[in-house]
């Protein structure tokens, strides 16, 4: 069980349009944490492009590979972060980007999980 979960819920269709940085809340992160976990839920699974996030650490990614939900799959999880980060500092400002949103029919209702671990 992670220490600490930073979440984000995004109701509704996914818009295909505008930006999409800087999603919903911000968090400022309260301790060292290292991240153990990610998960991605949606409510309605897209058809077409898979739906793409991005999560920063005071703007930097902390992904080599951003988290992605495939069409027609309703959740995804991992645990690969950028090699690099060993640590996300106190005082950090953690945000959520939506990289890529289907084009053909978006999912809708989108819950992001990141399960942190104090450092």
């Amino acid at each position: 069980m992670a220490d600490r979960v930073l979440t984000w819920y995004i109701a509704g269709v996914l818009s295909i349009k505008g930006a999409h940085t800087n999603v919903r809340e911000e968090y400022v992160l309260d301790a060292d944490y290292v991240p153990v976990g990610w998960r991605l839920r949606q409510k309605v699974a897209q058809a077409g492009d898979a739906t793409i996030v991005d999560i920063n650490d005071d703007g930097v990614s902390i992904f080599s590979l951003r988290p992605a939900i495939n069409q027609g799959i309703l959740d995804s999880e991992g645990v690969a972060f950028l090699s690099t980060l060993t640590v996300m500092e106190e005082g950090s400002v953690i945000t959520l980007d939506i990289d890529q949103v289907s084009g053909t029919t978006p999912g809708s209702d989108l819950t992001v999980h990141l399960e942190l671990n104090k450092a």
